[in-house]
């Protein structure tokens, strides 16, 4: 079974910009954070497994250009 299987995948808003994130393996615990929809490749991904405030806290602070 992969790390990442669309079961752990949560959707989440943030200023009306859809986002999509889920737990892995990668190197360690990791959270994937890719914006919606996928018409340009826009994921980030963040050491630890995330819960939906911290992974607004990334989206806003160390990569506020997901936002744009």
């Amino acid at each position: 079974m992969p790390a990442t299987s669309t079961a752990h995948r949560q959707r989440l808003e943030i200023d009306g910009t859809a986002f999509l994130f889920q737990h892995g393996y990668r190197f360690g615990k990791v959270t994937f954070i890719t914006r919606l929809p996928l018409d340009k490749s826009m994921t980030v991904f963040t050491p630890g497994h995330l819960s939906a405030p911290e992974v607004e806290a990334v989206v806003r602070g160390d990569n506020p250009w997901m936002l744009e």
